[in-house]
């Protein structure tokens, strides 16, 4: 029995979670006050070894241009290696900032709970995990923009 709906269809991209990306990512969105509607997690059994984890954040956030429109976007994120999901304290995961996105010995942080930082960048991948409870490291990603939630 499903008891949620379905993830809507990508409309626009993958765009790569490179510098350009992410710059056109931050650029799109005010992430203030946006949700975090999906987590997947997506390994095969005992396979982690040879490809690693996938994993589908879906955000709902809203798009800077366009009168502050709420749209899903969703970051793709692969060869995911470790990751820290802690309890969210209400419903769901609502997010104040726009995620951080950094780099450290060659692998791609994605803090979604950046806001401790504040204007500070974190000074190594273990500062990143330290205090949020929201954090994704993998070998890279695309975002892309979905199609509107079905009713």
């Amino acid at each position: 029995m499903e008891f949620t709906a379905p993830v809507p269809e990508r409309r626009l991209g993958p765009y790569p979670l490179d510098e350009d990306g992410i710059t056109s990512l931050l650029t799109r969105y005010g992430f203030g006050d946006s949700c975090l509607r999906r987590v997947i997690l997506d390994q095969e059994y005992g396979a982690r070894a040879v490809r690693g984890r996938a994993v589908r954040l879906v955000i709902d956030a809203r798009v800077v241009s366009d009168d502050l429109r709420w749209e899903p976007v969703c970051l793709d994120l692969v060869d995911v290696r470790r990751f820290r999901i802690d309890e969210s304290i209400g419903f769901s995961w609502v997010l104040y900032d726009p995620p951080q996105f950094t780099h450290f010995d060659g692998r791609l942080q994605v803090d979604l709970c950046s806001e401790r930082f504040g204007a500070l960048r974190p000074a190594s991948s273990e500062e990143v995990f330290e205090g949020s409870a929201l954090v994704f490291e993998a070998t890279g990603g695309a975002w892309s923009v979905l199609q509107p939630w079905s009713r």
